[in-house]
Parts: structure tokens; sequence; C-alpha cells
């Protein structure tokens, strides 16, 4: 694991020592796809008026560490969690009917 920057961890309201127990707590792996190996970011809630907010109100919608790739295509699109359930539901079933 790479801890980011001491700028990067002051903009989202973090301190070293909580990014690692973060970490930690998730495993040390990305909680959607699961690698451990893979170039990671702080994921946030995209919320109005985040970048006027104090780095401590900031930290409140610091949602975890994921990989760049998990960041980028399944929750930085504008996914709710509706939608991914919906999604999810929506390949197991195809998966349950196809050809084996």
């Amino acid at each position: 694991m790479k801890i980011p920057s001491n700028a990067t961890l002051k903009k989202y309201g973090l301190s070293e020592q909580e990014y690692r127990v973060r970490w930690l707590i998730q495993g040390e792996k990305c909680p959607i796809c699961l690698r451990s190996d893979a170039p990671l970011v702080i994921d946030h809630e995209h919320v109005r008026n985040w970048k006027k907010m104090p780095p401590e109100e900031r930290k409140l919608y610091v949602r975890g560490i994921i990989c760049n790739w998990c960041n980028r295509w399944i929750v930085g699109r504008g996914a709710r969690p509706h939608l991914l359930i919906n999604g999810a539901d929506y390949l197991l079933e195809y998966e349950e009917r196809k050809p084996k």
C-alpha cells in the first residue's frame, strides 16, 4: 500500500494513521473487486460545497479506500446503491440461465 501525499490526506481530512486504519479495516484490499495490488484512491461522496468544507467535515464524506478502476468505472459513474443491486441481480439472473 502506498500512502497518499500529505496534501492528498489533508484534502480529505485524514491523517496517515486514519488512512492506514481504514485500509486495515477493509482487509487491505479494495472492498469492491477485492484486489490488493491495484493503485488506490480515497473515495468520497460528491456533496454540495465539499471543496469549501473544512477538512474535518470532508472526512465525514470519505466512504473508503478503493482501487482506481472501481472508483472510475463502478462507483464514480453516478452509481447509486439500488442501481448496483439491480445490475447485480440482472447479471446473476443471466448466469443462472446461460448455457453451461
